[in-house]
């Protein structure tokens, strides 16, 4: 059984068309959260994503005065409030290659790398340039998948188990490997979707997400962790604290 702690870098904001798929009409920029994920079992120390840090780089100035956050928490800082140090890390699982959930991977330098093989694939054939600008998808952190992490580099396909009562499930849709996360807790099952929703409200309104590679496979995602059950917690959305004011599940909670 595992321990999972909701950890937090801050707040920022996203396109509404990102959030919620188009026939919905929402336009106005949405307030997200970037929460990534430590699970914590006997003898095991794993992150789910790496957090992204200088939240404020990423909102424009109109928005940044309207939303005027809380300067924000680097992940090392968020990790080291809970007595993590990054070299502690010995599984680093990623959802998928998006920069907001794989930015720091290059902190977790001791880390297996947990990767999606469709996922990593799509980021690296050259005939994907379009669907991956730079922008978006930083060629540093790839270079260093292939590099320095390349001897601790696992590639899984489908559903994989990681460790006894933690695995990772292939659903595609947002990305074209991606992949949630679930973990046995004292709790009950946890799930931790990536970017399959966004929001609480994408699955709950049965809105599919705005940022999509297939629309059909999100749709699919969505209908499994309705399946799954358990708590889900959705990286973005900003009532995950409330929703988890102790912002841990399981055993230590």
């Amino acid at each position: 059984m595992f321990t999972v702690t909701i950890l937090d870098n801050g707040r920022w904001v996203a396109p509404g068309s990102v959030i919620y798929a188009h026939p919905f009409g929402w336009r106005e920029p949405v307030e997200i959260a970037q929460h990534f994920f430590l699970v914590e079992g006997p003898g095991s120390v794993v992150l789910v994503d790496t957090g992204l840090d200088g939240l404020e780089q990423y909102i424009d100035p109109v928005q940044l005065e309207r939303l005027q956050p809380r300067p924000s928490v680097p992940t090392v800082e968020a990790l080291a409030a809970r007595g993590i140090a990054p070299d502690d890390v010995d599984t680093l699982i990623l959802t998928h290659l998006h920069f907001d959930h794989y930015a720091n991977a290059r902190l977790f330098g001791r880390a297996r790398v947990i990767v999606n093989r469709a996922e990593y694939l799509s980021v690296l054939l050259p005939e994907n340039r379009r669907y991956a600008p730079r922008s978006g998808f930083p060629r540093d952190t790839f270079a260093w998948l292939v590099d320095d992490a390349w001897e601790r580099l696992e590639l899984v396909e489908g559903e994989a188990e990681v460790l006894p009562g933690l695995g990772v499930i292939e659903t595609g849709g947002h990305s074209p490997g991606h992949q949630i996360v679930t973990v046995e807790t004292t709790e009950g099952l946890v799930v931790i979707p990536g970017d399959a929703i966004y929001l609480f409200e994408n699955l709950e309104q049965d809105i599919p997400i705005g940022y999509y590679h297939d629309l059909d496979r999100v749709c699919v995602g969505m209908d499994l962790l309705r399946d799954l059950g358990g708590h889900v917690l959705p990286a973005h959305d900003p009532a995950l604290r409330e929703r988890h004011p102790t912002m841990r599940i399981g055993a230590s909670a």
